[in-house]
């Protein structure tokens, strides 16, 4: 952390001081942590251990700044301890009731996906990738959306990579040029691909940033590229595995990893790493381009060694969830009508754009058809074939295309902004969102 974000985070800091409630909240270590979670003098692993919070420890929470909680020690010590480590207990012991507004940004990156989660505590994003627009630095459409949505932000806490194909992982690199990222998720799946190179390069190169895999834990392994645009070796220095443990993230908010697996599968498609996000009492899934077999229509069963089949067999009760981010960009191969069924889901986000793959445009009609009769559907692709010199109806006359404008490249337009509240109804609705 630079000292220029140093300081801003103790202004900050200063100020949720001054917010503290009459009945403060306590912080305690994760039930991920073993040892110990380190308080620091100030939010930087470079700064001074002041004490440690062993598991069944607590601190009273007396503010917060971009990845760290504010602390009082038994004695008046103030400090910071790392918020992917702890977890907030509210005053009158429901950890649940301390939760806040958390919010869901399926970004329209064109033809790909790109979710970014933010709460309490907490900000993440789940793959970051196009087929159409490859814009880096601040016209970045994933960065440009996050800046327009959290301006002060600096920090991401987690970056997830669902599986290493081109549309999920290529606009990754001005991520990690824009924000800290404090830990890096990825089933460990190698794609020999320039875009791939990047990303491990980048994940690698993070100041601080832990990174995570499902192939082994705190050892090392190399991956050699041979591509024209990236190559060499790569040292992967791997942190905790990617396990069934829950990962705690802000206030009432987990994360869940229910399929990772490092098999090298002839499709990386068949490596998507499926999430669910527990967020104040709602479930998100998370699915990548999870698939449940070949194309066919919603009614046939899914294939017992695609991913939809074995969720289906091992933890159906997993699955279930209030929000599904729609499976391989609403393609036939995905959302069969059993695994519809184990999510029970009310609201869906489809992420597409008009980038064919296989000649053929996503998502399927057929598959639009089944989830428009099971809830609310939003879909990224509504402008997709508008452009500014030839329909007034584009979202570019109407400014409100985030990102780079007048590019003539799908995206930007049609940005999904899903709203979670305790005791509320989700809201579901295009974003309004301008830059």
């Amino acid at each position: 952390m630079t000292l220029r974000n140093w300081s801003a985070a103790l202004l900050l800091g200063t100020a949720a001081l001054a917010a503290t409630p009459a009945m403060a909240d306590d912080v305690a270590p994760s039930a991920r942590v073993s040892s110990a979670v380190l308080v620091r003098e100030g939010p930087s692993t470079n700064t001074a251990i002041l004490a440690r919070l062993r598991p069944g420890d607590s601190a009273t929470l007396v503010g917060e700044v971009s990845g760290w909680y504010i602390v009082e020690l038994p004695g008046g010590t103030r400090g910071y301890v790392s918020k992917a480590w702890t977890i907030v207990r509210a005053a009158d012991g429901d950890a649940a009731s301390a939760a806040g507004r958390h919010t869901i940004h399926v970004i329209d990156v064109g033809t790909g996906l790109a979710v970014f989660v933010e709460g309490p505590g907490f900000a993440l994003l789940y793959d970051a990738g196009s087929q159409d627009d490859l814009h880096g630095g601040e016209e970045n459409r994933v960065v440009a959306y996050i800046r327009a949505a959290r301006p002060d932000l600096t920090r991401l806490d987690h970056l997830i990579l669902s599986h290493p194909h081109k549309d999920h992982l290529q606009l990754m690199p001005a991520v990690f040029e824009t924000f800290q990222i404090a830990h890096v998720w990825e089933s460990g799946r190698v794609n020999k691909t320039d875009g791939y190179c990047h990303f491990l390069k980048a994940a690698m190169a993070e100041p601080g940033a832990r990174y995570h895999d499902a192939i082994a834990a705190n050892t090392t392994r190399s991956v050699t590229f041979t591509g024209s645009g990236c190559n060499g070796t790569v040292t992967v220095n791997q942190a905790d595995m990617m396990t069934e443990a829950p990962v705690a993230l802000g206030s009432g908010a987990s994360m869940h990893f229910l399929y990772r697996d490092a098999h090298p599968y002839s499709d990386p498609n068949e490596n998507s790493v499926v999430v669910r996000l527990d967020l104040g009492g709602k479930r998100v899934l998370l699915t990548g381009d999870a698939e449940g077999g070949g194309r066919e229509l919603p009614a046939m069963p899914p294939s017992p060694r695609s991913i939809e089949g074995q969720l289906i067999a091992c933890c159906a009760a997993e699955l279930k969830a209030d929000v599904l981010v729609v499976g391989h960009h609403g393609s036939l191969t995905s959302s069969r009508a059993a695994f519809l069924d184990a999510v029970g889901a009310s609201i869906y986000a489809i992420s597409s754009g008009p980038y064919p793959y296989h000649r053929v445009r996503l998502p399927d009609a057929e598959v639009v058809a089944e989830l428009a009769t099971r809830g609310q559907l939003l879909r990224t692709d509504r402008e997709d074939g508008f452009r500014l010199d030839d329909d007034a109806r584009s979202c570019e006359m109407r400014q409100r295309k985030v990102g780079p404008d007048a590019d003539e490249t799908p995206g930007g337009c049609d940005n999904i902004l899903i709203v979670i509240e305790r005791n509320q109804p989700i809201d579901a609705a295009y974003s309004a969102l301008v830059d």
